[in-house]
């Protein structure tokens, strides 16, 4: 039974195989060659102020402002648009700001829950370093030569 070139038979009979063994499907598709990810780890070097950055930037924008100014660009229908636009605003207010409350407390929450894991980390950095000078430094000198020639091969 052939339809427009396809060859319906022979396309159920590879959905039944695939469904009779899928891990099949699986192998095949791992199978394949693939260029390797771009390593990206430039973008977030391990000691930069990336997280400070970033920290300042939810701390700048955690909150949504539900009041926002309504308008219309449009010189002649432009007043009718805006009143429009009020209107709609006004009558589904009611369902809006609940929701708009609730997106605002998760976003404060999770910008205070991100400067507590900032704080936790950098008292964890203290602690290694005061950990790593009451030790010589030895074993962490090496370690760290270790990892940059891990790094360098990447």
């Amino acid at each position: 039974m052939t339809k427009k070139g396809v060859d319906i038979e022979q396309v159920m009979e590879e959905v039944n195989r695939a469904v009779a063994a899928p891990e099949t499907m699986l192998a095949e598709f791992w199978a394949e060659n693939r260029p390797n990810a771009p390593n990206l780890a430039f973008i977030y070097p391990p000691h930069s102020k990336s997280l400070q950055v970033n920290l300042d930037l939810v701390s700048r924008n955690w909150e949504i402002d539900g009041d926002f100014e309504i308008g219309s660009r449009r010189k002649f229908v432009g007043g009718i648009i805006s009143a429009f636009k009020k209107m709609v605003k006004r009558a589904t207010s009611w369902y809006i700001n609940p929701i708009v409350h609730q997106v605002r407390k998760f976003n404060m929450l999770v910008t205070r829950t991100l400067y507590d894991f900032n704080n936790n980390l950098e008292e964890l950095e203290s602690r290694v370093a005061r950990l790593e000078e009451l030790q010589g430094g030895g074993r962490t000198k090496e370690a760290d030569g270790k990892l940059s020639e891990g790094e360098g091969e990447k």
